[in-house]
């Protein structure tokens, strides 16, 4: 009894440790408000890329609707990536973990897994060749081997095409060999 005393004591000490609470309370705290900011940031910075291609769009030398569209999305989704990996990072430093350490790692364990994940580079790869090179936009209507619809989204990694009928179709980039663009010139 005396041996069940003992134990319940010491964790009664711990669990109603004033200081624990404090420091626990601290940290709940600071990564709410690393979340809260980072969210607000990442909102900001989508705005601000949004007016940018909107005084773009008023200037008389333009490239293509679409293209413009394509490229805002996409500056978009990378910002929204890098606020929120430094976000992480950040969290992870609050709870006390070497951050110096794991980005090294991470570098070191990035080049393995890029050997490794050949399919998600190739596609990655695809990704920025058709961003760049124009090869379709969004909103242009396609046909990307058996599927036809207008494009929805680009990303790096995938291809969104709405079907006529409602269907979402995402196909990886690196498996796109070969695209025909019936928005380029005027067809039927």
């Amino acid at each position: 009894m005396e041996y069940t005393n003992k134990i319940l004591n010491k964790y009664y000490e711990i669990l109603f440790n004033e200081d624990l609470w404090i420091g626990l309370t601290d940290v709940i705290v600071k990564i709410a408000l690393i979340v809260i900011i980072a969210g607000v940031i990442v909102k900001i910075v989508k705005k601000v890329i949004t007016n940018i291609f909107l005084l773009r769009a008023k200037t008389p030398l333009r490239v293509s609707e679409r293209r413009e569209t394509t490229m805002l999305k996409l500056l978009q989704n990378v910002a929204s990536y890098f606020i929120y990996f430094i976000a992480l990072t950040i969290i992870l430093e609050t709870l006390s973990f070497d951050v110096k350490g794991l980005i090294a790692g991470a570098g070191i364990v990035g080049l393995a897994v890029g050997f490794g994940a050949q399919s998600l580079v190739k596609r990655v790869i695809a990704g920025c060749c058709i961003v760049f090179g124009g090869q379709f936009s969004v909103g242009d209507y396609v046909r990307i081997g058996q599927v036809e619809g207008t494009v929805e989204e680009i990303g790096l990694r995938t291809t969104k095409i709405k079907h006529f009928t409602g269907e979402l179709h995402i196909i990886p980039n690196g498996n796109i060999l070969e695209v025909t663009n019936f928005s380029i010139h005027n067809s039927v």
